[in-house]
């Protein structure tokens, strides 16, 4: 027990060490959405490429990743057919739950109560849910959010991102065997060593910039955001439990990494790219709602994610 606080508790004052910013208004918001897009676009990354470049890689985690794909595919028709049945006035709401926080917080997470080196099948999810992301859901919410007819450059930009160029060298060197020869250069152990650094300091970065998104300010759209987020954990549980259960159960070797893994991966949401896109495309309104549901998604998390490794400590 005393090992669990001392993995969660940390992760919780980082939290708050970040909300005493906040209210100090330390940082401009221009300047936190920027060290987001640091994290998403450098940080995790590395964490990736360290995960992948040291994995032993099985037929397991392709199967994996590729039925998370067609997953968060069923996940964004089903908020869709919502939408449309229901006729909800936000439009983001139909990418609102098929996009996971793999990098933000299902990593940090995870490593601080697994271990880094017991990540492999978050990383199979993972990739699956950047391939939907750089194929699917960014081009899909353009299309609706932007108005943009559909480009098949846009598509393949995505695809030149630095995590999946980041996940395609971390394959190469892997499966080539070039981690090895890497490391028998001093240029190539520092490089090496230099993305470990980096990605050391994910887990500490992303809690304080959570702590210091914590602000609500319209109660009419805090209760409009509470609806979004029940909807969300409804549907990614209720259809992600039963895709485990009756398919992935029966494909995956059994492990309990894939277990924790699986749990960590639907408990976090959180696109900062869908916050992007609202801001540049939507009303202040659909903004603020849509960065509410995104806090209240992460601390709901946070507190999911702390009830299971409990049960399962």
């Amino acid at each position: 027990m005393d090992e669990l606080f001392l993995d969660i508790i940390p992760l919780l004052l980082l939290i708050v060490f970040g909300s005493c910013l906040r209210q100090k208004e330390y940082f401009e918001d221009a300047v936190i959405r920027k060290i987001i897009g640091f994290i998403g676009d450098f940080l995790v990354p590395c964490v990736i490429f360290t995960t992948i470049i040291n994995l032993d890689i099985r037929s397991d985690h392709i199967v994996l990743s590729a039925a998370f794909f067609i997953f968060l595919l069923l996940l964004l028709l089903l908020s869709w057919l919502t939408y449309q049945f229901f006729r909800i006035q936000r439009q983001f709401f139909i990418f609102f739950s098929s996009a996971f926080a793999f990098g933000l917080m299902g990593i940090p997470l995870f490593s601080a109560v697994f271990g880094a080196e017991n990540m492999e099948y978050l990383i199979a999810l993972g990739v699956g849910h950047e391939l939907f992301f750089a194929v699917v859901y960014i081009p899909a919410a353009n299309i609706v959010l932007k108005g943009e007819a559909f480009n098949w450059k846009n598509t393949l930009r995505n695809l030149t991102s630095p995590l999946f160029c980041m996940v395609l060298a971390a394959l190469i060197l892997n499966l080539s065997g070039g981690k090895e020869i890497l490391e028998a250069t001093l240029a190539g152990a520092c490089l090496l060593a230099t993305i470990t650094k980096a990605a050391s300091i994910t887990t500490v970065l992303t809690m304080v910039v959570v702590g210091y998104q914590l602000h609500f300010e319209s109660l009419k759209n805090l209760r409009e955001s509470i609806l979004y987020v029940l909807f969300r954990y409804a549907l990614s549980f209720g259809v992600g439990y039963a895709l485990k259960w009756f398919v992935l159960d029966r494909l995956i070797t059994p492990s309990p990494y894939f277990d924790h893994a699986y749990f960590t991966m639907l408990s976090q949401f959180g696109s900062t790219m869908l916050i992007i896109l609202v801001g540049k495309y939507c009303s202040r309104e659909d903004m603020e709602i849509s960065s509410n549901a995104f806090v209240l998604n992460v601390l709901v998390g946070i507190a999911v994610y702390i009830a299971y490794v409990y049960c399962c400590a």
